[in-house]
């Protein structure tokens, strides 16, 4: 009869504690692994000084239900002309009656969602008919965020934000 002590060999303190020690620094080396990539990976962090914002957070909300009675009506184009790289983004403002926007001062930015610091600025240009047009970089291929600040006179400004797919 074979005892199962005789097929592994006498359990010693010294097999004991190598095991623990490998076990355990294995846990350290999978933890520095974790660490690693959390620390050089995207933070998530989408605002700064989000506390101070937050203490601003009726004058927010006043100024989205002002933007929500304007009722304008912004949509986004995107295309390509021919065999061209470049990317154009149109912009069309309407106001509740679909009357074109003409004359607004609008500014936007591109966001990577998923990459911090790698947004692009829009300067946008009018075209009349309520259309706004920007040229975009041929390496902007993918998910973006754009944000749009529309601006007439001395108002507020009219924010406005959506996900596109640049293609």
């Amino acid at each position: 009869m074979i005892r199962a002590g005789d097929m592994m060999g006498q359990m010693t303190g010294r097999k004991v504690l190598a095991m623990l020690l490998g076990f355990f620094g294995l846990i350290l080396v999978v933890n520095g692994i974790f660490l690693y990539f959390a620390l050089n990976s995207f933070s998530g962090l989408s605002t700064e000084n989000a506390y101070v914002k937050g203490l601003n957070f009726n004058q927010t909300i006043a100024q989205g239900r002002a933007q929500e009675m304007a009722g304008w009506q912004v949509s986004a184009t995107v295309t390509n002309v021919g065999t061209s790289p470049e990317i154009i983004l149109i912009v069309r403002i309407t106001d509740p009656q679909g009357r074109p926007l003409d004359g607004l001062t609008l500014s936007g930015q591109l966001r990577r969602p998923t990459h911090a610091g790698k947004d692009l600025v829009l300067t946008f240009q009018g075209q009349g008919q309520g259309d706004y047009r920007t040229t975009v970089a041929p390496g902007a291929l993918g998910q973006w965020d754009l944000r749009l600040a529309a601006q007439i006179d001395d108002a507020a400004d009219y924010r406005w934000e959506k996900r596109l797919w640049l293609k």
